[in-house]
């Protein structure tokens, strides 16, 4: 009966948007573009950080300098002064300023050779960073572009599926629509199973002779298997040539 051939292509569209469904929730790409994300979320907060930290370090610099600029005025000013003069305890304390002073800048070079150290550091770490965050943006923009390739394949066989399915439901008695409605949210899309001989597909639990001719008895074609209580659509050609013998006396 085409209504029955409809219900079974049915089943086969819902299984297939389920299938679809599954792909599409598992599609590697997701992850992928899940993991890329927090990769760069972590990258970022590092960058924040070295960045801060190569400011400061420049700023230190920055007060480096201009202490020892302002070391060496100082010394050119007390060297000037020490020269106007003969008296022995003013040379002798500009002699101790001198000694002071040059102690002083000799500490801020020394602290700049470190700072400079610092700072070649922090700017490398901080040029590398930048370069792997260009290459995480460029691998999530590849990942999002499969994705939404893959996402538009499933979507558009979906949508023809879900199309197909409304035109199936029109072919279908409203009573059998509702039955497989029922049983397929029971037994999660394998609503229908076809006996061939006493086998049904599904549960493939050889029917009992009593069973069987039951369901021979009730002289239909859609029943329930009595096993595991799914629609059942009889293949019998011995039992459809009965049927249409009597139909045709």
């Amino acid at each position: 009966m085409p209504h029955l051939e409809a219900l079974l292509r049915l089943q086969e569209v819902d299984l297939e948007i389920i299938r679809h469904k599954r792909m599409l929730a598992s599609l590697p790409q997701q992850e992928k573009i899940h993991t890329i994300k927090r990769a760069a979320r972590s990258l970022a907060s590092q960058l924040t950080k070295l960045k801060g930290e190569r400011k400061d370090v420049e700023m230190e610099l920055a007060d480096n300098r201009a202490t020892y600029d302002h070391m060496h005025e100082v010394l050119d000013q007390v060297t000037k002064e020490a020269s106007q003069t003969t008296d022995f305890r003013e040379l002798t304390s500009y002699e101790q300023q001198l000694t002071h002073l040059a102690r002083r800048i000799d500490r801020l070079d020394f602290d700049k050779i470190a700072l400079d150290k610092k700072l070649s550091k922090l700017r490398n770490g901080e040029a590398k960073a930048q370069k792997i965050a260009k290459n995480l943006q460029t691998e999530a923009q590849t990942q999002l572009d499969e994705y939404t390739t893959a996402t538009s394949e499933h979507n558009d066989a979906i949508a023809a599926l879900e199309q197909e399915r409304e035109e199936l439901c029109h072919r279908i008695q409203p009573e059998l629509l509702a039955q497989y409605t029922k049983a397929a949210k029971r037994f999660k899309g394998l609503a229908v199973e076809t006996l061939f001989g006493n086998n049904p597909s599904v549960c493939r639990v050889a029917l009992q002779p009593s069973s069987y001719a039951d369901i021979r008895a009730r002289k239909s074609e859609i029943t329930t298997c009595p096993y595991c209580h799914r629609m059942l659509v009889v293949r019998d050609p011995s039992y459809k040539a009965q049927q249409a013998t009597k139909q045709e006396r």
